[in-house]
């Protein structure tokens, strides 16, 4: 897998946007840079478990290793997409006039959206930061997919990205709705599955299906590209 150069304009990307951040968009420094970094902590435990799993060095308990750090991506993995969600705060930005303007040169259209610079500034600072977050998120599972397909078959390696996929699409309600954080599961793991189940209801299962469908489709394409890019 020749995936340096994905790791180099991710970092540079998630440098970037912290910059913009900090230098114009202070208000959003908080939730958004938290989010951000929370979501590069997947791609860290793929990178180890991929690490485990093909040194040529001799580790003992390779696969108990491999399974533990597999784990804590999966613990991680809905923080990667989490970050779409960001984007329900800005409802209350002023995109909108209260009435529409005449605009230049159009006769005599108007327009009804706000000219107004902080509020598109946070709506590029969190589409910017969503976008590196589906990167992270698509890239991390490209390498725990290739080691479940190598180790296992190619069937074992789609099923896991579909579980990965619904699973984060769970993990993502659970965060948004119920406020769980991703370190709960390891000091409240009967509340979540309590919780887990009871939430079941009609738009639980629209929520989650809504971000497996994101998520597969956005892997698919990013999958397609790589395996294109191969043929060449």
């Amino acid at each position: 897998m020749q995936l340096g150069y994905f790791m180099v304009l991710l970092i540079a990307a998630s440098f970037f946007i912290s910059i913009w951040m900090f230098l114009f968009n202070r208000a959003d420094i908080d939730p958004l840079f938290w989010n951000l970094l929370l979501a590069w902590i997947p791609i860290g435990f793929a990178c180890a478990a991929h690490w485990i799993l093909t040194t040529p060095r001799s580790v003992q308990g390779r696969g108990l290793i491999a399974c533990i750090f597999g784990t804590g991506w999966l613990f991680f993995f809905p923080n990667t997409v989490y970050i779409l969600t960001d984007f329900l705060h800005l409802s209350d930005l002023n995109f909108y006039l209260s009435e529409p303007e005449d605009t230049i040169g159009s006769g005599n259209a108007s327009t009804p959206y706000a000219m107004d610079g902080q509020s598109w500034n946070s709506f590029f600072t969190t589409a910017f930061t969503a976008g590196i977050g589906l990167a992270i998120s698509v890239l991390s599972l490209y390498i725990m997919h290739f080691n479940v397909r190598n180790y296992f078959h190619t069937v074992t390696g789609w099923l896991f990205v579909l579980m990965a996929q619904v699973l984060c699409g769970i993990g993502v309600f659970l965060g948004r709705f119920i406020r769980f954080n991703s370190w709960d599961i390891l000091s409240e793991p009967l509340t979540i599955l309590t919780v887990t189940v009871e939430s079941i209801d009609r738009f639980m299962i629209y929520f989650t299906g809504g971000f497996t469908l994101i998520g597969m489709f956005s892997y698919l394409f990013f999958y397609t590209a790589t395996q294109f890019t191969k043929s060449k």
